[in-house]
């Protein structure tokens, strides 16, 4: 944009905090800076002011006058300087872009972390609150932590890993209103699990007036078996047609010990089938293009097949597979995800310091004009001149045709859908 400087100040006389000195602005004129318009810096200094930005009112030989900043700029402040629009107001402008390029640009989703028939919600310890926190279990007492090291998990993108303390990771109705529509039905709960101790990790089924308990984990510093049920890491239980509680229970019994643990699964004894989360997937108005199934229990081979003549709630983010389709396999869901701007953690990003957006060139300049457009509209209106308008206006349909061009010859081609008829 031909708007954008980025330097370090310079030794103040005196140090203030309506003023920052930097020798390299002594070389431009004074009038380059225009105090009755939108002319702002931001501080990107780490100790001093950071993020902070402030309305730059006039330059006089290499002195800049700004709005009050917290502290005293001192010398070795690094900041930047926006002379059409604020920094946020670009930040703002792209955000607004990433997801208005769509369907021209985004992110396609492959998730295989869901489980046809499975009645807990983010079986596959997906959905982290924090990396310390599962949004949908409750821990007592343990330390849990969200992992995504090979070979620690087994299902999707992350596992639960348990530790420092004797404890247990469990999923209830509190957790998960469905849970109690398990009344009256035969489940099996199974997982995938991995341990360094033996006699620590197990898991259980309980419905306020029976509790049973699975075999053991081996502690062989191993994964279970593809089928779980070959290494005795399941039970089985008929839950009471009136139950006082449905509790899902990981028990991690070894203080000194180390667990890892993926893919749970509640599988009932009926032909209805719950109803499945997929709204963590963030995918366009909740719906995915395809969904398939495997083949057999952790198929390694393709294809998968496709189902048909799903259901979706897509206010809510829920599926719901048609009642002829096999429980107790795994699921690929295939889709398109607006794009955003992410920190490292995985987590819509909030400032300026590690986001980044997964988007490489050529489409990135679809972003650019997309973002030049939204900047222009907000020049459009009553508080400017009529002038000044007009120009932003002339500009905007300069961008408008530079986007249609850029559309044209980089835009991203969407994956084939499946067409429900009814």
């Amino acid at each position: 944009m031909g708007d954008y400087w980025a330097s370090e100040s310079t030794t103040p006389n005196p140090a203030a905090k309506t003023a920052l000195t930097d020798t390299q602005l002594a070389a431009k004129a004074d009038d380059w800076i225009d105090g009755d318009r939108e002319m702002y810096d931001l501080i990107t200094d780490a100790d001093v002011n950071e993020h902070e930005e402030r309305h730059i009112t006039a330059l006089a030989s290499g002195v800049l006058t700004m709005v009050t900043h917290t502290a005293n700029n001192v010398a070795g402040v690094s900041y930047e300087i926006h002379r059409l629009f604020p920094a946020s107001e670009k930040r703002r402008a792209l955000i607004h872009a990433a997801k208005a390029m769509y369907p021209h640009g985004f992110t396609e989703i492959r998730d295989e972390s869901m489980v046809s028939g499975n009645w807990l919600k983010d079986g596959s310890f997906e959905i982290w609150t924090s990396s310390s926190a599962l949004t949908n279990w409750t821990t007592t007492t343990s330390t849990i932590a969200q992992t995504t090291s090979s070979p620690y998990y087994k299902h999707g993108a992350t596992s639960c890993k348990i530790s420092t303390a004797a404890g247990t990771v469990k999923q209830a109705i509190s957790n998960w209103d469905d849970l109690k529509r398990l009344a009256g039905r035969s489940i099996t709960f199974t997982i995938q699990g991995w341990c360094d101790t033996a006699s620590c990790l197990r898991i259980s089924i309980n419905d306020g007036a029976t509790q049973t308990y699975s075999s053991y984990h081996t502690g062989d510093s191993a994964w279970t078996q593809d089928n779980p049920r070959n290494d005795d890491m399941y039970v089985q239980q008929f839950i009471d047609w009136n139950p006082t509680e449905i509790t899902l229970t990981i028990h991690h019994e070894v203080a000194a010990a180390t667990s890892y643990v993926d893919d749970a699964r509640i599988i009932a004894s009926t032909i209805d089938s719950p109803r499945i989360y997929i709204g963590n997937l963030n995918l366009v108005l909740n719906k995915p293009h395809q969904v398939l199934i495997e083949p057999y229990y952790y198929s390694k081979q393709e294809p998968w097949a496709l189902i048909h003549n799903i259901r979706y709630d897509q206010t809510n983010g829920y599926m719901y597979l048609p009642s002829g389709v096999s429980p107790d396999y795994r699921l690929r869901i295939l889709g398109n995800k607006y794009l955003d701007f992410y920190d490292s953690s995985g987590v819509v990003g909030t400032d300026w310091d590690d986001d980044s957006i997964d988007l490489d060139s050529p489409q990135i300049e679809i972003l650019i004009a997309q973002a030049m457009i939204y900047l222009c509209q907000q020049r459009i209106v009553p508080n400017y001149t009529s002038g000044e308008g007009k120009e932003w206006a002339q500009s905007m349909a300069y961008w408008q045709a530079e986007l249609r061009e850029r559309i044209n010859r980089f835009g991203m081609t969407s994956q084939p859908a499946t067409v429900s008829w009814r």
